[in-house]
């Protein structure tokens, strides 16, 4: 069995090369930029050399936004704090029981092409056939029928005796840590999408724009009102009868300087 030091190793390896893989000029430096680590440090990691201890496990997890089920297994070979009693066990073993679905709830969040498929089913003209739906949305079928599985494993979706999808009326609901991270994986991958769109869409189909202001933070609460009314309206305008494409809105408000309390601390 895979000990626990040659896990994250190999964990930190895999994800590495995935980044790689989108971006060339991924290095190992920006990899422990996003670790929160030194470049040093990261590299004897990948390089078997360095001790890691379950603390820096947890955060090696938590800045990868691992979902549940790659965090227990990435950490299941450390001792765990001793389970003092009854209760403390069942606690655990109905959390073990819970990883399935919370994983299942993770890429849900985190991975788009699901919120696309649940918008795709609405679409003018829609087709139930696998082969179809990986086409429309660029991905292979093996992709959209895992997805299709997920959703309908959390009931979001109802596939009928002859295959026919709908959606159902279960709510997605993102209240809990693990969905934080969940989101911060989503908006992750909606910034490459929205790099990829930029180069391949006419810009006739598609709007970019952003723009600078000097801002009083106390004012974001109000500001957010705004840009979900303006979220509202736009699914108003163009979520009619005649949809034929699925659209993805984002909109991101931060700050570009360093936060006063920051600097207090």
């Amino acid at each position: 069995m895979m000990n626990e030091q040659a896990r994250v190793q190999e964990l930190l390896m895999r994800k590495f090369c995935e980044f790689k893989v989108k971006n060339p000029s991924f290095s190992v430096r920006a990899l422990a930029t996003r670790l929160e680590m030194q470049p040093s440090a990261t590299n004897e990691i990948l390089k078997g050399q360095r001790r890691i201890s379950r603390k820096m496990a947890e955060k090696i997890a938590d800045k990868l936004l691992l979902d549940p089920s790659e965090r227990a297994d990435l950490l299941k070979d450390y001792p765990a704090s001793l389970v003092k009693n009854k209760q403390l066990v069942q606690a655990r073993d109905k959390m073990l029981e819970a990883l399935k679905l919370n994983s299942d709830q993770f890429e849900l969040i985190s991975d788009w092409i699901h919120f696309a498929i649940l918008s795709l089913v609405r679409v003018k003209n829609f087709n139930s056939d696998i082969s179809w739906i990986a086409e429309r949305l660029g991905v292979s079928d093996v992709e959209a029928r895992k997805a299709i599985l997920r959703l309908q494993y959390l009931n979001l979706i109802y596939i009928g005796d002859k295959g026919s999808i709908t959606r159902t009326s279960q709510p997605v609901r993102t209240t809990d840590d693990i969905q934080d991270l969940s989101l911060q994986k989503m908006h992750a991958n909606d910034l490459e999408i929205a790099r990829g769109k930029l180069q391949t869409i006419p810009v006739e189909k598609r709007d970019y724009t952003n723009f600078t202001f000097p801002a009083n933070p106390k004012t974001i609460k109000r500001a957010k009102e705004i840009i979900r009314k303006a979220q509202d309206e736009l699914e108003k305008l163009m979520n009619d009868d005649d949809a034929v494409e699925v659209y993805r809105v984002c909109m991101y408000l931060f700050p570009l300087t360093k936060l006063e309390q920051d600097e207090a601390q």
